[in-house]
């Protein structure tokens, strides 16, 4: 594969640095995000005439900007590790580094063509490193060196209270996309009915948050009723559906701490940071404190 400039390159990463102003616009530019990101893939297609037919793990990278969900990025990145992680020991810590394990991933052209060895597949299955250049080399290459499965070194400037915060945000997020995507959906025939037994669900997430950091869901202060008020609600809804006893929102809603951990070890195994964060009940208690400081001043 090749990194040299060209025309589509130098297209590619005008787009590229459209897509990064779009994402400082955060959910309004959602829909503007997306047909930006529809224009990256054609471009980055139109260069499968110039490739020959072998794989290559920058080509692969590139192709990181066409995946739509985090879980397709998370997957796709444990599949380029198993493929080529023998011949780039350090791969995890580059994808990392280039911000490529983070949905949606920063594709720079350049940067993956300067740091990324431009490692191929060949016909006959072989994993090997090209030269940069199309030149002699001057000595023998080093025979590769084993990875060393050693525990990560902890950095020393660490600051974890923003670690806790940053992947306690995340990890909210993702609870509430499982919720919408796990049994909820198959409880009721009728869309409408599933989406409102999603919204009394999800406030527990809040509830194991707060519960978690020593306070109540009531005292937290997110929604403007009581948890009575809430199991109220719940009770009335299952009633009126015929559906007493076939859901237990607590049991199903309180995924919030499970998230987290799958979270952290999934981090500690593409060697991102977040993997450093401390343990769900501390990030809760500093949540906590955090929202009593909001609510003195509100």
């Amino acid at each position: 594969m090749s990194c040299s400039e060209n025309s589509l390159l130098k297209g590619i990463k005008d787009k590229q640095a459209q897509l990064d102003s779009l994402l400082e616009g955060g959910k309004a530019q959602l829909a503007s995000m997306s047909s930006k990101l529809n224009e990256l893939k054609v471009d980055l297609d139109s260069f499968k005439p110039e490739l020959p037919n072998i794989g290559g793990l920058q080509k692969e990278l590139l192709g990181l900007a066409a995946l739509t969900t985090p879980e397709g990025l998370a997957a796709k990145i444990a599949e380029l590790n198993e493929k080529y992680g023998a011949n780039v020991p350090n791969l995890s810590a580059l994808i990392s580094g280039l911000g490529l394990d983070s949905f949606p991933p920063s594709i720079n052209i350049s940067n993956i063509c300067d740091q990324i060895p431009n490692v191929e597949e060949k016909p006959d299955g072989t994993i090997k490193e090209e030269p940069k250049e199309s030149k002699p080399a001057e000595e023998k290459p080093p025979e590769p060196t084993p990875e060393k499965k050693t525990a990560p070194v902890e950095p020393i400037d660490l600051d974890k209270y923003e670690l806790n915060k940053d992947l306690l945000k995340r990890v909210y997020s993702i609870s509430k996309e499982n919720l919408g995507i796990g049994p909820i959906t198959r409880v009721f025939s009728r869309k409408k009915d599933n989406q409102t037994l999603y919204d009394l669900t999800v406030p527990e997430l809040i509830a194991e948050l707060a519960e978690a950091g020593g306070s109540t869901f009531d005292d937290y202060k997110i929604y403007d009723y009581t948890y009575a008020d809430l199991q109220k609600e719940r009770e009335k809804f299952l009633k009126k559906k015929n559906a007493e006893g076939k859901w237990d929102f607590a049991t199903e809603g309180r995924i919030f701490a499970k998230e987290y951990d799958l979270a952290k070890a999934y981090a500690a195994s593409v060697g991102n940071p977040l993997q450093f964060a401390e343990s769900f009940n501390i990030a809760a208690t500093q949540s906590v404190e955090r929202r009593k400081e909001k609510l003195k001043t509100s």
